[in-house]
């Protein structure tokens, strides 16, 4: 009886070695975490002594118990194939931010053979489990089952296991998300005497990319021409080279940029660039080619719907449909014509991945001879910069055919890591940072009647951070809420630079500068 015993626990731990073979053939040991280790050991003891409870002799509770289990294999498994990283409360929160059609192609750009063949193992494992008989031989199995499970969880807590296990990261990562939603409120309104103008400025075009990463950008100093229509301009431009986001997920990004919202918020309710222009007596106008997404994108929708007009193009589903980013220029233009001060915020798909959804044929400049996987991503990408280009030109050259008092500041939510810094892998995570992911485009163009604040400066150099873009751009403009400060405005000689702290706790220029002498 105690040799079938343990052979059934030895089938039963088959899926967790086979991980960890998976570890070994495919994944660079310095990114595994030790502690992972300790934490798969002690989840497993908790579910080898579920399995043989009374309780869970029950087929439909069996079946449960080892579908959880054979789910956190996998999660864990493909994450790391995938990404390099255990799967985290940030992997979740992207889950949750991401539509099904993103999330269709993020399956679709990190699917490979091996996470083929881990999700065939795991069913293959999870039929065969479901017909061993685990046999309750011992009395008050449920009580000691229940209460091995209670000090098993109290264990993990307490020596920060815990922190390595998929399903306390898929439920803090679930609240983390609710709770940002729920913590970013808008002010109802503003009053009209909060908000003094200081300028006769018309015209404020505010263009959001995303997913850009400057490193990217010839511009920016990149080895590939992928900017030649900025670069013609560089003239006209305020590059600022300096530039980071804090964040790198859009939901996270986005409201820091277009409202009062920073790192030192404390839930008071945020005053947003759309309000303060309308109250102000300006037309706001948003165009966005990402379309709204229900509760996963509430905060920024709820901005856009501030506005007088506001217009979503892209309503596809399918991964592989294309709406171009200059399916906003025919109403971008037409908007340029009417009368009036304007705001007016365009929102692009920019290099999103997919990435060669990004751009029409005749951009698909950069196309490597027998390219690996890696090298055909980075040339989609910087294909996808290359289009972006494009749209910035065209953006910028219709705004100076007006001849108005006018001024575009192009910025992207946050950066993307295509390979960099030696990683195997693209996109973004809180756990695996790179500086490639915060490190942003910031820049500015201005019309030469347009009417500069007195204490205007350009220090190309000048660390910030994309958080004070809010207040940065009602300074630039002369349209200043009372709670804008100058000394948060990048255009400002009174500017003041504070540390800028990126994923919740790190200092970005201390961090990396350590990872950089490592």
């Amino acid at each position: 009886m105690q040799n079938k015993k343990l052979k059934q626990i030895l089938v039963l731990a088959l899926p967790l070695l086979l991980k960890y073979v998976f570890f070994f053939v495919f994944v660079d040991w310095r990114v595994f975490d030790s502690e992972d280790i300790k934490e798969d050991v002690i989840f497993f003891g908790l579910i080898a002594l579920l399995i043989q409870t009374k309780l869970f002799q029950k087929q439909f509770f069996k079946t449960l118990l080892l579908f959880v289990y054979l789910l956190y294999i996998v999660l864990e498994t493909t994450s790391y194939l995938a990404v390099s990283s255990t799967f985290s409360s940030s992997y979740m929160y992207l889950l949750l931010e991401s539509s099904s059609a993103e999330l269709k192609e993020f399956a679709g750009g990190y699917f490979s053979w091996p996470i083929l063949l881990v999700f065939l193992i795991n069913i293959f494992f999870f039929f065969r489990l479901r017909k061993i008989a685990w046999n309750a031989n011992y009395k008050q199995s449920n009580l000691l089952g229940l209460l091995s499970f209670a000090i098993i969880l109290v264990v993990l807590k307490f020596t920060g296991l815990i922190e390595s296990n998929a399903y306390h990261n898929a439920v803090r990562g679930s609240y983390g998300y609710y709770k940002l939603q729920k913590n970013m409120q808008l002010a109802s309104a503003i009053n009209k005497s909060d908000v003094k103008v200081t300028s006769d400025n018309e015209v404020l075009v505010l263009v959001l990319g995303e997913s850009t990463d400057r490193n990217h950008m010839q511009i920016y100093g990149y080895n590939r021409q992928t900017t030649p229509n900025l670069n013609v301009l560089k003239d006209e431009l305020y590059v600022f080279d300096n530039v980071i986001s804090t964040e790198v997920f859009t939901l996270k990004a986005v409201p820091k940029i277009l409202t009062s919202l920073n790192h030192n918020s404390n839930g008071e309710d945020l005053v947003d660039i759309v309000q303060v222009f309308k109250t102000a007596g300006y037309d706001t106008y948003w165009l966005s080619n990402q379309r709204p997404i229900s509760f996963h994108d509430n905060a920024i929708s709820n901005i856009a719907s501030g506005s007088k007009t506001f217009q979503f193009y892209n309503h596809q589903i399918d991964r592989d449909a294309k709406v171009l980013d200059e399916a906003l220029l025919p109403d971008y233009s037409e908007i340029l014509k009417k009368e009036g001060k304007k705001l007016i915020v365009l929102r692009l798909i920019g290099t999103h991945f997919d990435y060669i959804n990004r751009y029409p044929y005749a951009f698909e400049k950069f196309k490597s001879v027998d390219a690996s996987k890696k090298e055909k991503l980075i040339d989609e990408y910087d294909n996808a910069i290359l289009y972006n280009d494009f749209i910035l030109n065209k953006i910028i050259s219709e705004l100076k055919a007006q001849n108005q008092k006018s001024a575009l500041l192009y910025i992207s939510d946050h950066g993307e890591n295509i390979y960099d810094y030696g990683t195997d892998f693209f996109g973004r995570s809180e756990e695996v940072i790179t500086k490639n992911m915060f490190e942003i485009p910031f820049l500015f163009w201005a019309s030469e009647s347009f009417n500069y604040p007195d204490d205007f400066e350009y220090q190309k150099n000048r660390a910030f951070t994309s958080q004070f873009t809010y207040e940065s751009l009602g300074h630039i403009f002369g349209v200043m809420h009372t709670n804008m400060n100058a000394e948060k405005s990048i255009f400002s000689n009174s500017y003041k630079q504070k540390k800028r702290i990126i994923v919740g706790d790190k200092d970005f220029d201390i961090y990396f500068k350590k990872k950089s002498n490592e």
